[in-house]
C-alpha cells in the first residue's frame, strides 16, 4: 500500500488500552507500526466531532495510507457545545483558551496529547487549578507531527509533556 502510494483508509476500532475485553483485544501497537510507513497518516480523535473531522480529512487524503485510531469507550462530551475545527495534516489543536500567542502568555509546561488520553489530560488541569499556566494541545496527529508547534515551545524553553496510550518504544511521544 504504501510504495505504491494507494489511498487506502483504516479506522481502527479499540485503539489503545481497552479494559475489559482482555490483553488480545488492546490496540496498542498500532502506531509503532503505522507510523513507519511512507506517507501515512495517523490521526486520534478526542471525540465524536473531532472523529467525524479526521474521516472528513481521510476522505480526500490521496497521497498514501491514512489511518483513525479510536477506543471502545464511551464518548467525552466535554467539547459538545464547542464547533470542531477541520483537521489540517501534521496540525495540534490547543484546547486550553490563552496559550494562542505563546510570547505574550507562555505556558509553564505544554502538554501533547494524542487521542482521548487529551481528555484525561484536561481533566489534569482542572484538578491543578491556578498553582500553573498549562496549555493542553491535542496533538490530532501521531504522524506527521506538529513540528512547528513543538519547535515554537523549545524554542521559548517551555517544557513538553507527552500523552497517550501506547507504548514508549515507537509510541507518539
Amino acid at each position: 500500500v504504501s510504495l505504491q502510494g494507494l489511498a487506502v483508509r483504516l479506522l481502527l476500532d479499540r485503539a489503545g488500552v481497552v479494559g475489559g475485553d482482555g490483553a488480545v483485544h488492546h490496540g496498542f501497537c498500532d502506531i509503532a507500526l503505522l507510523r513507519t510507513l511512507p506517507d501515512a497518516l495517523l490521526m486520534a480523535p478526542i471525540d465524536e466531532p473531532s472523529l467525524v473531522e479526521a474521516m472528513e480529512l481521510m476522505r480526500t487524503y490521496e497521497d498514501g495510507l491514512s489511518a483513525v485510531r479510536y477506543p471502545r469507550d464511551t464518548v467525552s462530551d466535554r467539547f459538545a457545545d464547542h464547533a470542531c475545527p477541520p483537521f489540517e495534516i501534521g496540525r495540534a489543536r490547543l484546547l486550553t483558551p490563552g496559550h494562542e500567542d505563546l510570547d505574550a502568555c507562555p505556558p509553564d509546561v505544554a502538554v501533547l496529547a494524542f487521542g482521548t488520553p487529551a481528555i484525561h489530560a484536561l481533566d489534569a488541569v482542572d484538578e491543578l487549578g491556578d498553582e500553573y499556566k498549562v496549555g493542553v494541545w491535542d496533538a490530532r496527529f501521531a504522524k506527521p507531527v506538529d513540528v512547528a508547534l513543538i519547535e515554537s515551545l523549545l524554542t521559548r524553553g517551555i517544557p513538553v509533556v507527552t500523552v497517550e496510550d501506547h507504548a514508549v518504544v515507537g509510541g507518539f511521544g
